[in-house]
This record gives C-alpha cells, structure tokens and sequence, in this order.
C-alpha cells in the first residue's frame, strides 16, 4: 500500500478542506447563536420602550 508523492499530496489536500470546512462551520453556528440572543435582547427591549410609550 505505497502511495507516491502525488497521491499523498491530493489526500493531505482534501484532508484539510475538510477539516477547514468543518472548523468554519462550528464558527458559523456559534455566530449565528449570538446574533439570535442579539435578537432576542432587542425584542426585549421594543417590548419595554412600547410598554413604557403605551402609559
């Protein structure tokens, strides 16, 4: 099972797209976990600004 320098070489590269790819979408979810609390947060806030306006 020898592999020559070319076949290493394109294993190693689609090795690390993966991982790559893999390791940004782990940074993806998390980003979009904190934009949702941001969200979530300035619901909150309309909310209590419309609350307050409204008496």
């Amino acid at each position: 099972m020898a592999m020559d320098a070319g076949t290493l070489v394109i294993w190693a590269t689609v090795l690390g797209l993966l991982v790559g790819v893999i390791w940004s979408l782990k940074y993806i979810v998390v980003i979009d976990r904190r934009i949702e609390r941001m969200e979530e947060h300035l619901d909150k806030i309309m909310h209590k600004l419309d609350i307050r306006k409204k008496r």
